[in-house]
């Protein structure tokens, strides 16, 4: 019983270490090898001994990796290049078990990758650039093997690319003008004394090729240049050519800059791109005259089809001006339009219309006077807290401030010193302030009416009392001449005033009002008691009423007689 119950102890610590140690810590694959299988049991890879003796790692089954992208490819001396850049088709990710893209290519366009149509291999994820020699042209297809040898799809078959010819290749007559590339036979290239007079074409020579200073005076002397034609030195911006006599320069853009000397006197003309005249400068006048026009491009605008702006620069005692003005090209009495003219005495600016009667306006300044001819000043200024009209005359002004007349004869006139003589009659809105003596010959009528007459009556605003409705008496109402303010007519009590009481009767609507408090006693007009009433006009318009006695709801007042003063 002691033996066994030894054993059993000693083989509980055994197991107990065995579950303790790391699991192959000193495990070794002798003469043999470690399977590796998926989960459906099929057989992936090989750890170990091999079939052929060796030992490695050998995967095996594995599934067909994605087809590389198209490749592309470019002729090459003797072959062609094919280029892979690494991608693989429909952007799909390169496999772990990746192992190579193969390079096939054939002189056949249907032809299937196979060994015989191998030509290179690209080992490197990155892509590739491989060279096939080759003296036909070539169809060209890429696939994608992995690790355990399995092929992809291979790419679209692309060509044919055919190869570039190599020395020998090239037989007499094989290289053309087409084939060879502009600037591609340079001086070293050309033997000595190759080219001769009889190989140079007409005017094939031109500035360009001829070395600087090449021409000198002691080859062209007292020779005329005919048809000639000029570039700039460095072949940039335009030219400049000889025509018909007329020097004609040319931007680059088209435009044209010509100088004509074969009138009586020269002109330049500038035209646009599609030959249309922009403008013409001539001169014009005689030797002690001299002058200068300048002209727009004609143009047509209503009937007339043939406008031009014409601008004339004079000198001498004749012509010593300057003019613009819009004038027809056929008939220069037909204007129409701005008109500017600056001469020794006088600038105008003006609008001249010759086609209608009346239509001339000029603005005219001299030493010392501006004078508008034929026209009408509108006034229209921007909101501003300055004067919108203002006149200020010097110290010591003896004339007039201000004169206007209708037909020769005075209507206003403002002397030096503030005197202001109206003929006429003359409607004033608002407030006239005068400093100095007013003369009017007539009326002077406000929006109040004249100065010592009533305006239009108004009508007042009840508070306590109502209008009175009988037939024979003047309801109550209030006019204003430019002085003073009245009130007309009866007014009736609408509620009771206590003895000793104070009402606030209606109200005198603005503009009619006084400036100070002004009091009055109104009668009572049908006999009543109280007889009269105190009555005071406020400045804020409200008539109050107070009395002694009591004042009963309907007695009626009568208000003619209160006025009051406006100044």
């Amino acid at each position: 019983m002691t033996d066994i119950g030894k054993m059993l102890a000693d083989m509980d610590r055994r197991l107990k270490a065995v579950e303790r140690a790391s699991r192959l810590s000193k495990a070794s694959i002798d003469d043999t090898a470690l399977e590796v299988r998926d989960g459906t049991g099929s057989l992936r890879g090989i750890l170990g001994q091999q079939a052929d003796g060796t030992t490695a790692v050998n995967i095996v089954n594995g599934g067909p990796p994605p087809a590389p992208s198209t490749p592309t490819a470019e002729p090459a001396l003797g072959g062609i290049g094919i280029t892979w850049d690494g991608t693989f088709a429909d952007g799909q990710v390169i496999p772990l078990d990746w192992a190579r893209t193969e390079v096939h290519a054939s002189t056949e366009a249907a032809f299937t990758p196979s060994p015989d149509t191998l030509r290179a291999t690209i080992e490197t994820a990155q892509g590739g650039i491989v060279y096939t020699p080759s003296p036909d042209p070539l169809y060209v297809a890429l696939l994608a093997r992995n690790t355990s040898g399995t092929a992809s799809e291979a790419t679209a078959v692309v060509g044919p690319y055919a190869p570039k010819p190599v020395a020998g290749e090239l037989g007499p007559g094989a290289i053309t003008e087409t084939h060879i590339a502009d600037g591609a036979v340079t001086t070293p290239k050309v033997y000595a004394n190759a080219i001769t007079t009889a190989l140079l074409a007409a005017g094939s020579v031109d500035a360009t090729a001829l070395k600087a200073d090449a021409i000198t005076g002691k080859v062209i002397t007292g020779g005329t240049i005919n048809g000639a034609e000029f570039h700039s030195d460095d072949g940039a911006g335009g030219l400049v050519d000889i025509e018909s006599g007329s020097i004609v320069a040319t931007a680059s853009t088209g435009w044209k800059a010509v100088i004509d000397p074969t009138g009586t006197v020269p002109a330049i003309g500038f035209l646009n791109s599609l030959g249309d005249t922009a403008g013409v400068i001539e001169a014009t006048g005689t030797d002690s005259q001299p002058a200068l026009t300048i002209n727009s491009g004609m143009f047509a605008d209503g009937p007339v089809t043939d406008w031009v702006w014409n601008q004339y620069i004079g000198q001498g005692t004749v012509n010593n001006f300057w003019r613009v003005r819009r004038v027809s090209a056929s008939d220069v009495n037909v204007v129409t339009g701005g008109y500017f003219f600056a001469g020794h005495d006088r600038v105008q600016v003006a609008f001249v219309d010759t086609q209608t009667a009346g239509a001339d306006t000029y603005l005219e300044i001299t030493d010392g006077q501006i004078r508008l001819v034929a026209g009408r000043v509108l006034v229209q200024p921007n909101a501003s807290a300055n004067s919108a009209f203002f006149v200020n005359t010097a110290s010591g002004h003896t004339g007039n401030v201000a004169r206007f007349q209708l037909n020769g004869a005075d209507k206003l006139v403002v002397g030096p010193t503030g005197d202001t003589t109206i003929t006429g009659a003359t409607t004033m809105t608002g407030n006239v302030g005068v400093t100095g003596n007013l003369t009017a010959t007539g009326k002077v009528a406000g929006q109040y009416g004249d100065y010592n007459e009533e305006g239009t009556w108004s009508t007042v605003s009840f508070n306590s009392w109502v209008q009175t409705t009988h037939a024979t008496y003047q309801t109550l109402r209030v006019s204003r001449g430019l002085k003073r303010a009245r009130l007309d007519g009866v007014g009736q009590v609408g509620t009771a005033i206590a003895a000793g009481g104070t009402q606030s009767a209606f109200t005198v609507p603005a503009g009619y009002r006084p400036l100070k408090e002004h009091y009055y006693a109104v009668p009572n007009i049908t006999g009543g008691s109280p007889a009269h009433i105190g009555c005071r006009v406020g400045t804020d318009g409200v008539v109050t009423i107070w009395s002694t006695a009591a004042v009963s709801v309907g007695a009626l007042y009568d208000f003619t007689r209160v006025d009051w003063p406006l100044n």
